[in-house]
């Protein structure tokens, strides 16, 4: 205001705005909260804020849907036995069903259908004359009395074969 030479100083500071990355996963059917809103579907979402020194800050969301999976094991077990499944023993028929967590964290559903076969008996009654020899089941018998042997039927379970062998003497 004299007319003498004045001297001002300005000190500035330039603030700078900032990001951030999330990198999420969620299983199908459920979702993420990221900075007030929810997504449940997979993309890239970004979000535009203010930092504390009153710049942009982008926010952003890389959500990934993970899904969750299924088997199913097909298992035959002969009458008496029993079977394991995902360490479970079963040895009533029907379908079992498991939930397990998956590799990506997801529900794994495993579902065992399980068969049980029963074993079979037969008994065959035969009559010989003295001195001949009936052939059963590849044994050759001469002799009367009741002769077992347990052979495998067509569903791999036990089938015991009986054989009543009667000699006749003329």
């Amino acid at each position: 205001a004299q007319g003498c030479d004045s001297i001002a100083t300005l000190n500035l500071t330039v603030n700078v705005p900032t990001s951030s990355t999330t990198n999420a996963s969620i299983c199908q059917g459920g979702s993420y909260t990221f900075n007030g809103t929810t997504y449940n579907a997979a993309g890239t979402y970004s979000k535009t804020l203010i930092n504390s020194v009153g710049c942009d800050s982008i926010a952003t969301l890389n959500l990934t849907v993970n899904v969750p999976t299924a088997s199913t094991t097909n298992a035959i077990i002969c009458q008496g036995s029993s079977y394991t499944f995902n360490g479970t023993t079963y040895n009533v028929a029907g379908t079992h069903s498991k939930t397990l967590i998956n590799s990506v964290g997801c529900d794994s559903i495993a579902t065992l259908n399980l068969t049980v076969n029963v074993p079979t008996s037969s008994t065959t009654n035969a009559g010989i004359c003295q001195g001949s020899s009936y052939t059963f089941n590849g044994t050759t018998y001469n002799a009367a009395g009741t002769y077992s042997k347990t052979l495998t039927n067509a569903q791999g379970c036990d089938s015991i074969a009986t054989l009543n062998l009667t000699v006749n003497v003329p």
